[in-house]
């Protein structure tokens, strides 16, 4: 049971054209309909721990196709995730686990679709923001086995 709270069910801002401190949230490997490539659909959520417009909202669809034309992007990202210069992965999907929760700043700009406009990233920077701290694990004497 809950109690409705109309103070709570403001619309969130709409994510203007600028610049957000973003963590990856999730990604997904697709196989693009047309041309038959494989691309990473990656989702990020603007970082509440920083002050900044929009906090807590997602950024969703930003495509990663695998092709050697489009894999500026995915060193511009690698960059701004703090990758070491050389690392190596056997694959997109070792590097999309590689990438998930990480902190990075994200260049973002508008597409339009139907008649609607939607929040698309443009550009990845290193974070400029403190990495969030992890929540402390705090285990009792009763929590081990031994």
């Amino acid at each position: 049971m809950f109690t409705v709270d109309h103070s709570k069910g403001e619309a969130f801002e709409p994510i203007k054209p600028g610049e957000y401190e973003a963590t990856v949230i999730n990604f997904e490997e697709k196989t693009a309909a047309s041309s038959g490539n494989k691309r990473l659909v990656v989702d990020y959520e603007i970082r509440s721990d920083v002050e900044q417009p929009c906090q807590g909202q997602k950024i969703l669809y930003d495509n990663f196709t695998v092709t050697e034309n489009a894999m500026w992007r995915f060193h511009q990202a690698s960059k701004a995730a703090g990758f070491p210069n050389g690392m190596q992965f056997k694959d997109h999907i070792e590097w999309a686990k590689a990438f998930l929760n990480k902190p990075v700043r994200l260049l973002v700009g508008e597409r339009e679709h139907n008649g609607k406009k939607y929040p698309e990233v443009k550009a990845f920077k290193p974070s400029e923001a403190p990495a969030p701290e992890a929540a402390p694990v705090n285990i009792s004497d009763d929590d081990v086995p031994f």
